[in-house]
């Protein structure tokens, strides 16, 4: 029986909870995909160690490779589980898990290939939070660098969300790599009625790629924009959210909207704002979800990271003042409608799950097609 017919995929149980997060989004995809390449998968929840003294050293003592994530026989109901499927491979999704391939590795050694599914690596992120904690966070960058470099000694192979990041798995010695293209979901279009003087963003608030990039733009913004015209702002946390609203004058801070009102709220706005200045871990699975209702987009090389597609065009910009003028110019109705066509052809033309299933069985040695061509 070959290897890829029947497999373990390892996730922690927040990942398959089926919330609209960008982890959860990755994690289904990734499922979706490899079982589109013939694989049958046994889902091993992974749980969190919810003892005392965990929860307080995760509080204290703040690390995303702790072994204190993840309840102490769980290395224990992975390896029963293989036995039970007659594994030979074993996924483990989300990087912070990869702890568990050094575990695994030592209780099975080389009777199964493990394959790490990254949504991003945490040093990418935590780069970014030099300049706000300095020398502290230069500390923890040197570790988070030396226990990504252990981790990929455990590994046969990474998958991972954008070429970038292959680059940075491959510098870190794992043993294979592949990046695979962002697919676009098959959403019904937004039944899209721009009200005129709104702009919309979507995002985590806190996490620091993405506020320094939506602050950055707020700010060149503000300098040129007219009075009436304001950037709608959904997402968490709250605190940050008011934040941002008491700051620039342009803005709206509207909460956490959820999946209905977020499309209606969407349907008005004149272009679906996307502004990342640096390249952060992982992918914007939010920009697929824009693709796939129609909408049109400004975003930045960036924040296109892991998107491929054969026609169309997404607006894009170097600068938060670029940006700023390109999006007051998706206000005007027939740039916008021109943006809309383009992101249509956009999301027609992208890989779809085939087409990465594909990658995946080259990639794991039994190609069942050319993958080559879904990259041109």
């Amino acid at each position: 029986m070959s290897d890829l017919e029947t497999a373990v995929f390892v996730a922690h149980d927040v990942a398959l909870s089926g919330a609209p997060g960008g982890v959860q989004l990755c994690t289904d995809e990734y499922i979706r995909s490899i079982s589109e390449a013939g694989v049958s998968l046994t889902v091993v929840p992974i749980h969190s160690d919810r003892r005392l003294w965990s929860r307080l050293s995760r509080r204290l003592l703040p690390d995303p490779y702790s072994s204190l994530q993840w309840r102490p026989d769980s290395v224990h109901e992975i390896v029963a589980a293989i036995d039970r499927a007659g594994a030979r491979l074993v996924f483990i999704n989300l990087v912070n898990l990869a702890p568990l391939a050094v575990a695994l590795r030592a209780r099975l050694g080389t009777a199964c290939r493990i394959v790490l599914l990254s949504h991003g690596l945490e040093s990418v992120d935590l780069l970014h939070t030099i300049p706000i904690n300095g020398s502290r966070a230069q500390r923890r960058l040197g570790r988070r660098l030396v226990q990504e470099r252990q981790h990929r000694a455990a590994v046969n192979h990474v998958f991972c969300l954008s070429p970038f990041e292959a680059e940075l798995e491959r510098w870190l010695g794992a043993p294979g790599v592949t990046a695979l293209p962002r697919t676009i979901p098959r959403l019904p279009p937004l039944d899209w009625a721009p009200a005129g003087d709104r702009l919309g963003f979507v995002g985590t608030l806190d996490h620091p790629p993405t506020r320094d990039g939506l602050t950055k733009f707020l700010q060149a913004f503000a300098r040129i924009a007219p009075p009436r015209l304001r950037v709608r702002v959904v997402g968490r946390p709250e605190r940050a959210g008011r934040k941002l609203a008491a700051m620039f004058p342009h803005t709206e801070y509207l909460g956490p909207l959820d999946d209905q009102e977020l499309e209606r709220e969407a349907a008005t706005w004149s272009a679906f704002l996307h502004p990342l200045f640096c390249y952060a871990r992982g992918c914007s699975t939010k920009l697929a979800v824009a693709i796939s209702w129609g909408l049109p987009i400004v975003t930045t090389a960036a924040g296109a990271r892991g998107y491929t597609w054969r026609s169309g065009t997404l607006p894009m910009a170097a600068s938060p003042e670029a940006f700023a003028r390109l999006a007051m110019q998706m206000t005007d109705p027939g740039i916008a409608q021109a943006a809309r066509r383009e992101v249509g052809a956009v999301g027609r033309s992208s890989p779809t799950v085939a087409d990465v299933a594909a990658l995946i069985r080259a990639a794991l040695g039994e190609p069942r097609s050319t993958p080559e061509a879904v990259l041109r």
